[in-house]
């Protein structure tokens, strides 16, 4: 019964990680889509819930992920110390790479002239895109090696894919809203 509440908590932590990112993304759209400063303002509310999710979900996944390592003895396998290093890269790139960033939005939001330009500038920093772009493909690239559990190399491969997804999505550049909009005229 107790390993699968735990299993259970890791799978939630896994889900609840993931609705972050997914919340995140959607508030950065909604915010360079948004013509005023009111519009912008219930998206940036949006992604301000974010870390607290995304550290309850951290919390988690490691805690229950090691419990249940360590009952079954895979703790020191190479598809976790691939694992490791992942999270590891989604935690730097999370916190010092996106910080700066995520807080220039923030105070953008508490200029109080309308300020709209300015705030979509913010949710269009490419450090906050990268960011994101990286934290999804090695969050899909450690369900991956859970589930599939490789030797070092088949993870390293994984890993270097998920660099090669995120570095493709990053090359392909979004027309922005000015430029669709120029489209249909």
């Amino acid at each position: 019964m107790i390993r699968s509440l735990v299993l259970f908590t890791h799978v939630v932590g896994v889900l609840a990680l993931f609705v972050g990112l997914g919340l995140e993304w959607i508030g950065l759209d909604g915010i360079q889509l948004s013509t005023t400063r009111a519009e912008a303002l219930p998206w940036l509310r949006l992604i301000a819930i974010v870390p607290r999710l995304f550290g309850m979900a951290l919390a988690a996944i490691v805690v229950s992920g090691f419990y249940l390592g360590a009952r079954v003895g895979v703790l020191g396998n190479d598809w976790m110390r691939a694992s490791y290093g992942a999270l590891l890269l989604m935690a730097i790139v999370s916190g010092p790479l996106s910080r700066s960033p995520m807080r220039a939005l923030k105070r953008m939001a508490d200029v109080p002239a309308d300020g709209t330009v300015a705030l979509r500038a913010a949710a269009a920093n490419p450090s906050l895109r990268l960011s994101l772009r990286i934290r999804v493909a090695f969050g899909l690239a450690i369900v991956f090696l859970m589930i599939a559990k490789p030797g070092a190399g088949e993870s390293l491969l994984v890993l270097v894919l998920a660099s090669i997804a995120t570095i493709a999505t990053s090359l392909t550049r979004r027309p922005t809203q000015s430029t669709a909009v120029q489209g249909y005229r």
